[in-house]
């Protein structure tokens, strides 16, 4: 199995509901609050209302029969026509009786007073169940004179027909159909506006998410953003000001102490050049030597720092590994060794700075030359699908665990016990990142190591904008060996 290695990832962190996802809970909650309360004060309002209607129509029909009742000649009692027509047609009754009981007057079919009088009161109401299956009566019974006897006039409807009531049912059903899809469509309306309102956050998470190190001049956007969000994003601009400029006293830091550093380390071999061997005469050109490539290395981390990619940079995969061949050839054939380069014929563009990956591919190379085995070869080969670069040695190879750890900066292992700083293959790996790539190691058929860079393929749109339309390739590779 092979290991790689991309951008560090925070571990994920517990996390409380999103802003938006806590706005439809609030809305919805008090959307519902109100829709209960609203209901439960309807509901209230209407029984009142509906208790105080019924006792007034009843009074009114009470009143009715009373008025008359009053005018009414002594002897018996007959109802006019429009009176006891209203009854029937509203299902209701009526009594009249006297003190000892007896009916005066009463509605078709009834025979003994409605409810028992009280002839202690002069106005009462009462409910009336004849039948489980039915709704109740709900009555009056209103004491007058007839002539100079006491009389008490006793009215009773049902429920339904009472008009009040039916109006006011009606009237529910009705507001209670409006009533859901308005509070639907508001609570829509709400959260569209939430939303609409929220969008500059989102603008400005995004913009938070690209900021890294090759973006470290970027800020929030503050533009219409509310007044108390925009405190907090104006304040976390602030705080990236101060980590630019510390970021850029760092970078400037150690480039200007490496530039510092070259002169008199290329002093210093210089002179130890023209001196006269003696006692650990080699073993100081090699300190030296290490001396100036760590340099030089620090002077690669400081340029990495600041790499930003234009829309025309293109590399060609092929040309930088004949050059690193070309130029650690005699390197290798000194320490008894060889390098050879596999590449198709054609070349191998990619989106990248060719500087940069020259350097990377120089320290998997310088890596492989130091570990790999004497009159042993190191294998450069390209790949074009998808475009890529493996180094292959024939040295210890690298241990499952160690895989993802000799890619971190400084790290020392068995591999690194050879001279190196530690800072190669970091360089290498922070250099496949920026382009967008990754970069892995891997174990290599027969021992040792393959180190693999790999990257996204230039697009046809693109390559047709910066290079005029050429004659395809053929499948052959080329073979370069020193």
């Amino acid at each position: 199995m092979c290991s790689q290695i991309s951008l560090p990832v925070r571990s994920p962190q517990k996390v409380s509901a999103s802003l938006w996802l806590r706005l439809i809970v609030g809305l919805v909650s008090v959307s519902l609050l109100a829709v209960v309360a609203a209901s439960g004060a309807l509901y209230v309002r209407f029984k009142a209302k509906n208790m105080e209607f019924r006792e007034q129509t009843l009074d009114n029909q009470a009143g009715l029969i009373a008025d008359y009742v009053k005018k009414a000649p002594k002897g018996p009692l007959e109802l006019p026509a429009y009176i006891t027509e209203e009854f029937k047609a509203n299902n209701g009754r009526y009594a009249v009786v006297g003190r000892d009981g007896t009916l005066l007057a009463a509605s078709p079919g009834i025979t003994a007073p409605i409810t028992a009088v009280n002839i202690s009161e002069g106005k009462g109401s009462f409910v009336l169940q004849q039948d489980e299956d039915q709704p109740p009566y709900y009555g009056l019974s209103v004491r007058t004179h007839h002539g100079d006897e006491p009389v008490w006039v006793q009215v009773a409807f049902h429920t339904g027909n009472i008009v009040y009531d039916s109006v006011l049912e009606e009237f529910v059903q009705d507001i209670a159909w409006i009533w859901i899809p308005f509070v639907v469509v508001l609570l829509a309306v709400n959260l569209l506006v939430a939303r609409i309102g929220l969008a500059p956050l989102r603008i400005a998470a995004k913009q938070a998410a690209a900021i890294g190190p090759a973006a470290v001049s970027t800020r929030l956007s503050e533009s219409g953003l509310p007044g108390d969000v925009h405190a907090l994003v104006s304040a976390v601009n602030r705080g990236l000001d101060r980590l630019e400029t510390a970021f850029d006293a760092q970078r400037r830091f150690i480039a200007d102490a490496a530039h510092e550093l070259r002169t008199p380390v290329a002093v210093l071999k210089t002179h130890l050049g023209i001196l006269s061997k003696f006692d650990g005469h080699a073993e100081l050109v090699e300190e030296i030597s290490s001396l100036e490539r760590l340099v030089n290395q620090l002077l690669d981390m400081a340029r990495l720092e600041v790499l930003q990619l234009e829309s025309d940079d293109v590399a060609d995969l092929t040309h930088v590994a004949t050059e690193v061949a070309s130029l650690l050839g005699p390197t290798a054939i000194n320490a008894h060794r060889s390098i050879e380069v596999l590449a198709p014929v054609g070349p191998v563009r990619i989106r990248g700075a060719r500087d940069y990956l020259f350097r990377a591919l120089r320290n998997l190379v310088e890596n492989a030359l130091r570990h790999t085995k004497e009159w042993t070869t190191v294998s450069i080969v390209v790949g074009t699908n998808p475009p890529s670069i493996k180094v292959i040695d024939h040295g210890p190879g690298v241990r499952q665990d160690r895989r993802q750890a000799i890619f971190r900066r400084f790290w020392q292992g068995a591999r690194d016990q050879k001279g190196g700083a530690g800072l190669g293959l970091d360089i290498a790996a922070r250099t496949v990142i920026a382009h967008g790539g990754i970069i892995s190691v891997d174990e290599a058929p027969g021992g040792g190591a393959v180190f693999t860079m790999q990257f996204d393929a230039l697009s046809a749109q693109d390559a047709a904008v910066i290079f005029p339309l050429r004659e395809a390739s053929s499948g052959a590779r080329s073979h370069l060996r020193l």
